[in-house]
């Protein structure tokens, strides 16, 4: 009787202790913030096993954070998963939107029947590396309504089960996603588009490496995506398969920003005449020939024909800007930017890599500018609203062109096809084939003549590539401010943005233009 008594008294005094350690945890400074402050602690601990340590500090904060279903409701499923946990996750989520990521790189979490019953909660779904069996698994495991899925994200295993193409399934996957706005998938070999349908999605990153690329299971997929607000794709194959009438198109009148990148011996611009999207704010289109690609593409930039239904779908407004840009290092990179009066932007990039056939960096890319840059200036002269072109914006990129005669001959055939100018800006450029025709003898007199200058209000040189006979175009200049003045087209405005001008020929600059201006800061 009396160690009954005592045990009791001791139950009571150890609850006595327990309600008084709580009364004074409470009146903590800590504790005694508002809850949705408090539970903003653990929010800001990224791994679940510090979200796990947190509830152990105290029984107040224990179940405050247990309670608070937001904090776990991301779960990351492998293999070595434990299901115990899983389960206690979903329990402590209770309905909250879930965030799963699914990681099949190592081994495959297996029991997919835990997630069934909470399809209707998923948020988020990521599936990293796994075979197209383990992708209509988890499909069939949440099959039904998804109403809460908003990002999708799949990249497939390279080497499993079909070279990472899905293999038809019974059902379309994940179908119960109406609502889904994210796609991201990323397959080997053939492409799967039609394997999905979302019809409210808006926003889509594909990328592909295929043999051969089917163009209309993109189109399909495009057409049945008419929501689609911005679109990103990155193809690489070695031909694309033309199995569409030409005179099919697509408009997307809700795209904004649209992306093309490929990588292919053959044209991949060609997908883009059969895409519209009229009212894009943004659209880029590049075409990469990577190491070992060989010689320049007669089509390394879209040809006439192309670039004209190109322009047609993707532009809207006069264009009044255009940019070109160049840069070498162990490759040339040569972009376009054409920017019309609204301000949307259409910019083609062409990327050549180093080619196996000429080991020597220098030499292979030696012979390979001259081609890029006659066939950009072609680009340029082909758009078909070039006498809207106000400003001509071109960055040499410090590149000395070896091939004067293709270079200069390419700057006279667009000079001469332009309209007046607002502004003319050379920034780091070799002056050569811009300035060859103002030359006491020039090296390529048939090439570009002095009329080939349009009116031109504003002229600007920034840091040019000097050579060997610079002072011979430091006269030249003179010779074209004197040329545009003869013809009754006096320069507003010359500008140099370097360092060491002559004073003698800024004074013979004074005679021809209103306003010589020479400063040592770039644009």
């Amino acid at each position: 009787m009396i160690s009954f008594q005592f045990s009791r008294l001791t139950e009571d005094l150890s609850a006595v202790l327990t309600t008084l350690h709580e009364r004074r945890n409470s009146l903590a400074p800590i504790n005694r913030l508002p809850l949705d402050v408090l539970c903003l602690i653990p929010t800001h601990l990224t791994s679940l096993p510090d979200r796990l340590r947190v509830t152990f500090v105290c029984r107040h904060w224990r179940s405050i954070f247990v309670q608070h279903a937001a904090l776990w409701s991301q779960l990351y499923l492998d293999g070595i998963t434990n299901l115990l946990l899983v389960r206690t996750l979903l329990e402590r989520a209770k309905g909250a939107p879930l965030d799963i990521t699914v990681d099949y790189y190592k081994s495959t979490f297996r029991d997919l029947t835990l997630l069934t019953p909470s399809g209707r909660q998923i948020r988020s779904l990521e599936l990293k590396k796994p075979s197209s069996y383990e992708v209509q698994d988890l499909s069939t495991a949440i099959s039904g309504p998804l109403p809460l899925l908003h990002t999708l994200e799949i990249d497939l295993e390279k080497y499993l089960d079909g070279y990472g193409s899905l293999v038809t399934p019974v059902l379309p996957l994940f179908e119960g996603a109406v609502n889904l706005k994210n796609f991201v998938l990323n397959l080997y070999h053939l492409p799967s588009l039609p394997r999905f349908t979302f019809p409210n999605l808006t926003t889509l990153t594909f990328s592909t490496n295929v043999h051969e690329f089917p163009v209309s299971q993109l189109l399909d997929f495009l057409e049945a995506s008419s929501a689609l607000q911005q679109i990103r794709m990155d193809i690489t194959t070695d031909r694309f398969r033309e199995d569409v009438p030409p005179e099919r198109v697509i408009v997307l009148s809700d795209v904004k920003t649209f992306s093309l990148e490929t990588a292919t011996d053959g044209p991949g611009h060609k997908i883009t005449t059969h895409v519209s999207c009229p009212f894009a704010n943004t659209v880029e289109l590049t075409h990469m020939l990577g190491s070992g690609g060989g010689e320049v593409p007669e089509d390394a930039y879209p040809p006439s024909i192309s670039w004209h239904t190109i322009t047609r779908q993707y532009a809207r407004g006069a264009v009044e800007r255009v940019v070109l840009e160049m840069t070498i290092d162990d490759y040339i990179d040569c972009s376009i930017t054409f920017r019309s009066s609204d301000g949307a932007i259409l910019k083609l990039r062409y990327f050549h890599g180093t080619t196996t056939e000429y080991p020597d960096t220098e030499m292979s890319l030696g012979r390979s500018l001259p081609v890029v840059f006659s066939q950009a200036l072609r680009t340029i002269r082909d758009h078909p609203l070039l006498s809207s072109i106000k400003h001509l914006y071109i960055k040499g990129g410090g590149i000395v062109i070896h091939d004067l005669g293709v270079a200069t001959e390419g700057v006279g055939r667009l000079l001469g096809s332009m309209g007046p100018l607002e502004s003319l800006t050379l920034d780091s450029c070799d002056l050569r084939p811009y300035l060859d025709a103002f030359l006491d003898t020039p090296l390529f007199p048939e090439a570009i003549q002095p009329t080939s200058f349009p009116p031109i209000k504003e002229f600007a040189i920034i840091h040019p590539m000097h050579s060997s006979r610079e002072e011979l175009y430091g006269l030249a200049i003179v010779e074209f401010a004197r040329s545009q003045e003869a013809r009754g087209i006096r320069i507003e405005r010359l500008k140099f943005f370097f360092t060491g001008v002559p004073s003698l020929l800024m004074d013979e600059l004074v005679a021809f233009v209103d306003a010589v201006e020479c400063c040592d800061k770039t644009l």
